[in-house]
């Protein structure tokens, strides 16, 4: 049998059956990492909300948006609204509430880390070899 008909000495298909076992536990590795910072996103979540106290604490807390053109929706009470009248509304909104802008833009970071990293690590799970498919 030639080399062309797939012979198991081929080089390429030893190279690349070698680094197989590499490559998984590489993979478990970075998953395990990533298990890790999706417990450590957790904590800092509730550290922060903790030392925030409330109304941040309190359950199904949603804070105001933040005034920052470009990165949300217009609220639908005020949809049609030019841009600037809707930032100032927003912030208004913001200030009425009592939350300092700051604490908010806080809150909103590091769930938006938390919700990340957990996408991360339920992206890797999948390439886990033995974890779901």
């Amino acid at each position: 049998m030639s080399r062309r008909e797939g012979n198991l000495e081929d080089p390429q298909v030893d190279s690349s059956i070698s680094l197989l076992p590499h490559l998984e536990a590489k993979i478990r590795q970075t998953h395990s990492l990533a298990h890790l910072l999706t417990k450590y996103a957790e904590q800092l979540f509730q550290e922060y909300v903790q030392h925030q106290g409330d109304p941040f604490g309190l359950p199904g807390f949603s804070p105001p948006r933040l005034p920052v053109a470009g990165l949300s929706a217009p609220a639908p009470s005020h949809a049609g609204l030019p841009a600037p009248e809707r930032l100032r509304l927003d912030a208004a909104a913001a200030a009425s509430t009592g939350v300092f802008p700051a604490k908010v833009l806080g809150f909103r970071v590091c769930g938006l880390y938390r919700e990340w990293v957990s996408r991360t690590e339920g992206d890797l799970s999948q390439l886990v070899p033995g974890g779901p498919a």
